[in-house]
């Protein structure tokens, strides 16, 4: 359907909860960046064109993105934290027309029918804010939304205490601007404070006789905004695929059963007596070991599963290598390797919820089962074990038996200096199979 509304995709945060990783819209899902998967959605829904906000750090990886023919794609940097900084660096290259503006976040997961509910709310009342909405049953750190009686938006309060929230509204960014002009004056004016300042205009707005109505869905809305994220969000891609999908180079050993929906590219090698149960995908080069047991998860490109290792529920980055280890609901980026031995622990001995540790607080993940997220560039040596929730950082070396139960930052080595005794040796292991039964 032909749609009347510019569209921004912000892509410029700085994903520092997001550590170890960075750049979230770049996370590759199916071979393809989110960002990518974000564009061919617009194009589906019958967008031609979109801004991407990029902040300079970020904006050459972001430009690398294939764009899809037919859809043009314009970028801007954000210079300064915050979403009114982001909007505002899209205001020179945004095309005068006197279409409404959709914003949207580039490290959220939209269903189709969100965006289609928010496009038919505006062409049925063109002159209105209309603001992205969910129900939540428990506390969300984020937006939440106050209501009038007439179910329009008074008000937008970001991160009220527990307890306090005016309703269980929270916000997403599905944000639709009407009056264009008038709105950048305003954020030119009052919005660029780098915490608050995006929701102080909708307020400022709304205070001075804007109608912001809300789009409440209970279409899944998904979000990358800590490590373990990535798992819900492989979850989701990987449910889009359908029946099995095997290039005709790949390579099948003997006794390999393969059972679901799978993605398996060119160039993979499948060794004798794996198991993978879909939906799975498994990039261009990789090779999967003999005796491998690979359930519903994601492996990049020119990868080695080695002798023995189990790959559950997890997300692998490229250029990895294992050998005779357990991976189990854990996230690992590029170019880590594992000595034999290995295990990535992702229960509790009492079952409970997983915490995770970021800047310095802890943070329930609202999973049981979580093992390591783990950076780019890692080596872990054999006999390793790391406990429920860890994360090592880009570049760490993690020595030879470690039991690893606190996370490692950026280009750290841990390693463990066990005490050896040496003394002469006073037994013998010479003498006869005969002799040694007759002492028995």
């Amino acid at each position: 359907m032909k749609q009347n509304l510019d569209v921004i995709l912000l892509a410029g945060g700085e994903s520092t909860r997001f550590w170890p990783f960075s750049y979230k819209n770049l996370t590759l899902f199916l071979g393809k960046p989110l960002l990518r998967w974000h564009i061919e959605q617009l194009q589906r829904l019958g967008f031609t064109s979109a801004i991407i906000v990029g902040n300079k750090e970020s904006i050459d990886a972001i430009q690398e993105v294939a764009i899809p023919k037919k859809f043009t794609v314009s970028y801007a940097i954000q210079k300064e934290k915050g979403q009114g900084y982001a909007i505002m660096a899209a205001r020179e290259i945004l095309p005068e027309s006197e279409r409404g503006l959709l914003i949207l976040n580039a490290s959220d997961i939209y269903e189709d029918e969100l965006l289609i509910d928010v496009c038919e709310a505006y062409n049925d009342d063109p002159t209105a804010l209309y603001q992205g909405a969910m129900k939540v049953n428990a506390y969300f750190p984020g937006g939440y939304l106050k209501l009038n009686d007439k179910g329009n938006v008074t008000e937008i309060i970001e991160k009220p205490k527990p307890g306090t929230e005016p309703s269980d509204l929270v916000r997403i960014v599905v944000d639709v601007v009407s009056d264009k002009e008038k709105f950048f004056e305003k954020l030119e004016k009052h919005g660029k404070h780098p915490i608050n300042g995006y929701e102080g205009v909708v307020n400022k707005c709304i205070d001075e006789g804007a109608v912001c109505k809300p789009v409440i869905t209970t279409r899944e809305w998904l979000y990358l905004k800590y490590p373990w994220h990535m798992l819900t969000v492989m979850d989701s891609c990987l449910r889009t695929i359908e029946g099995r999908n095997i290039a005709p180079s790949v390579k099948i050993g003997k006794h390999v059963v393969i059972e679901g929906s799978v993605i398996i590219e060119e160039g993979v090698r499948i060794c004798e007596g794996t198991k993978i149960v879909g939906p799975c995908f498994i990039g261009k080069g990789t090779i999967i070991g003999n005796n491998n047991m690979v359930r519903q998860s994601h492996i990049g490109e020119n990868c080695v599963t080695g002798f023995n290792t189990d790959i559950t529920r997890s997300y692998i980055g490229n250029e990895c290598w294992f050998h005779t280890n357990f991976i189990g609901d854990s996230v690992i980026g590029n170019n880590v390797s594992m000595g034999s031995g290995t295990v990535l622990a992702n229960l509790r001995l009492d079952e409970s919820p997983i915490f995770s540790t970021i800047k310095q607080e802890k943070v329930l993940t609202g999973r049981s089962k979580l093992g390591a997220c783990i950076g780019n560039n890692v080596r872990i040596g054999v006999n390793v074990s790391t406990m429920p929730g860890i994360k090592i950082g880009k570049g760490a070396f993690v020595g030879a038996g470690v039991v690893l139960g606190e996370d490692i930052p950026d280009g750290m080595y841990c390693r463990i200096s066990p005490t050896v005794i040496m003394s002469k040796n006073t037994k013998s292991a010479l003498g006869s199979r005969e002799e040694f039964k007759k002492k028995i």
